[in-house]
């Protein structure tokens, strides 16, 4: 699924944030239709108190609009329940969403446009890691802090990016070292071909060899490719006890399903990776049941506020599928904003970027979750989820704060 600043990738990596399905896209079309101006207004209260005013960019449009209108879903749902505590210092959060069609040309025309009205505290938003690059490139020369809440590790630094999603460490310390002992020890690794995908088998053989495993094949396809026999035959060959899959978008289905065809993919094979994510469960139903998938949150959390969250979600969208984990993770970056900004009595970019940083905060995500390291991760918790029946993603393992202060950027 997605992230401080995802990395400055290649415009072909934006399918990597996971391509969510059509119960979520039919919402997305009512969210719209539901909201002012742009995409959403919120909020018309005078600018005189300084209240937390936020510009939101999201691929409305185009092929990873699901995804965009999850983000969306999940972030104004944060705002509602911010609003209804109270708001920021006292005044409702204000916020106007545009779409960026997941281009980064638009990304950079509608972050300038922000930032130039010289009327928002904060950007937020986007999907895809170049469009993010765009927007953090605008956000850091304008010094007003960018949040993003997709996963990934950061190819440039920004002391103004809050990434709110896990980092590729985070996402495989906690669960590799107990797939090598259920399944074994000779790990294949399987990506799209583009930057991220690479950046992470090169984390990835890094981790499963500090965890006594061996990595035995890797293997990359161009994204688009609908023929993965070739492919599965190579890593048949070399024998594996556990694939790592970074296939991504359309592809992260095709290939798990030939994966499966062909022989690869079987009950006494593990599998972990992208093709996993909630957002594809209804098209891989039948290959992924039953398997272990690490996660920062999932809608089978049992806490009173993630249970609350997903009946908000289901209610606003309609949706009764998997919920993406971008939209939980942009309704908990809102809340952990609008807290540092309550904190310190701050809504002026400045002071708002000061309080993000030196913050701590307490959501499902974890106790005291806060930002560290030169790429600003977020440190928080992990979980292993065991995918049910029907899309259900209950914890069956709680790995606690993974902490993650080394990751650098490019």
């Amino acid at each position: 699924m997605v992230h401080p600043i995802p990395s400055l990738r290649p415009r072909r990596m934006t399918r990597r944030n996971r391509l969510a399905l059509g119960a979520v896209l039919a919402a997305g079309a009512l969210l719209l239709t539901s909201c002012g101006s742009s995409i959403g207004g919120a909020s018309t209260q005078s600018d005189a108190a300084g209240p937390l005013k936020v510009g939101v960019i999201v691929p409305a449009t185009g092929n990873i609009s699901s995804a965009g209108l999850a983000l969306k879903a999940g972030f104004e749902l944060g705002v509602e329940k911010i609003n209804a505590e109270g708001g920021v210092n006292g005044k409702p959060i204000e916020y106007t969403v545009e779409d960026d069609s997941s281009d980064p040309a638009t990304s950079t025309q509608l972050a300038k446009k922000y930032v130039q009205t010289g009327d928002v505290s904060l950007l937020f938003g986007t999907i895809t890691g170049d469009t993010a690059a765009a927007v953090a490139s605008v956000a850091n020369s304008a010094k007003i802090p960018f949040a993003t809440s997709i996963l990934g590790d950061p190819a440039v630094c920004s002391r103004y990016a809050w990434g709110f999603g896990e980092s590729t460490h985070q996402l495989l310390t906690p669960i590799v070292p107990d797939l090598l002992a259920k399944y074994g020890t000779r790990v294949a690794i399987v990506g799209s071909d583009y930057n991220f995908p690479r950046d992470y088998a090169a984390s990835a053989e890094k981790i499963v060899t500090a965890a006594g495993g061996t990595v035995v094949a890797q293997e990359f396809s161009p994204l688009g490719t609908t023929d993965f026999e070739s492919t599965i035959g190579r890593l048949k060959a070399a024998a594996p006890d556990l694939v790592l899959s970074m296939v991504v978008g359309a592809d992260a289905i095709v290939f798990t399903k030939q994966a499966q065809a062909f022989g690869l993919l079987t009950p006494t094979l593990g599998y972990e990776g992208a093709p996993l994510d909630a957002d594809y469960y209804p098209a891989v139903a039948d290959q992924v049941t039953g398997r272990e998938h690490a996660v920062r949150w999932s809608d089978g959390f049992a806490d009173d506020e993630s249970k609350a969250f997903v009946a908000a979600y289901r209610k606003k969208t309609g949706s009764q599928a998997p919920i993406p984990e971008v939209a939980a993770n942009a309704y908990f970056a809102i809340r952990f904003i609008a807290a540092a900004a309550n904190d310190a009595k701050a809504t002026a970019p400045a002071e708002l970027n000061t309080a993000i940083a030196g913050f701590r905060f307490d959501s499902p995500l974890g106790k005291g979750t806060h930002f560290a390291g030169p790429a600003n991760i977020l440190q928080a918790t992990m979980s292993t989820v065991t995918i049910g029946a029907g899309g259900a993603y209950p914890v069956t393992k709680d790995h606690g704060m993974v902490a993650d202060t080394e990751t650098t950027c490019g």
